[in-house]
């Protein structure tokens, strides 16, 4: 079970990552507002994922 949490949070933060760097190589720091929901959406689900994993190493 906490190997697939962490590797939802990886793809999670992984996605985040190629889609802020390549918002901003297309389309500059105006790239950002334009996926900023995406953006948010997926870092919010690597921070919740993530913070489960944690919570799996201490039990």
């Amino acid at each position: 079970m906490e190997q697939i949490v962490f590797i939802i949070a990886m793809i999670s933060l992984g996605s985040a990552l190629v889609l802020f760097i390549g918002s901003i190589l297309n389309y500059g720091l105006q790239g950002i507002r334009r996926f900023s929901k995406w953006l948010t959406v997926l870092f919010l689900v690597y921070v919740v994922t993530y913070a489960i994993y944690l919570s799996f190493q201490f039990v």
